[in-house]
C-alpha cells in the first residue's frame, strides 16, 4: 500500500469536542494539518461530526473521501452523505 501524500497542509486549530481524536498531538499544539484534520472526523466522528466538517470544508472533504477511499473503514455511503449534508446546508 503506498502513502497517500498530503494535499491539504494549512494547519487548522484542534476544537475541545475533537481533542480525543488527536492523541498523537505530542506538543500540545493545538493545531493538525487539514486533511489530518477532516481524515480523523471522518473515521472517529458520528454524522454530525462528519456533517460539520462538510459544510466548513466542502471540497476538501469530497477531496479526503476520493483519495483514501481504499482506507476509509465505511465508504459506501459517505459520499453521498456528505453531499446530501452541503445540498440541505
Amino acid at each position: 500500500m503506498d502513502r497517500i501524500k498530503i494535499v491539504h497542509s494549512r494547519l487548522v486549530p484542534i476544537p475541545p469536542r475533537y481533542r480525543d481524536y488527536f492523541w498523537d498531538d505530542y506538543h500540545g499544539r493545538g493545531e493538525t494539518t487539514l486533511e489530518k484534520f477532516i481524515l480523523r472526523i471522518l473515521v472517529y466522528g458520528s454524522s454530525a461530526h462528519i456533517a460539520e466538517i462538510a459544510r466548513a470544508h466542502p471540497r476538501e472533504t469530497l477531496d479526503v473521501i476520493e483519495r483514501y477511499q481504499d482506507r476509509l473503514p465505511v465508504v459506501r455511503g459517505l459520499r453521498a452523505f456528505v453531499v446530501r449534508q452541503l445540498r440541505t446546508a
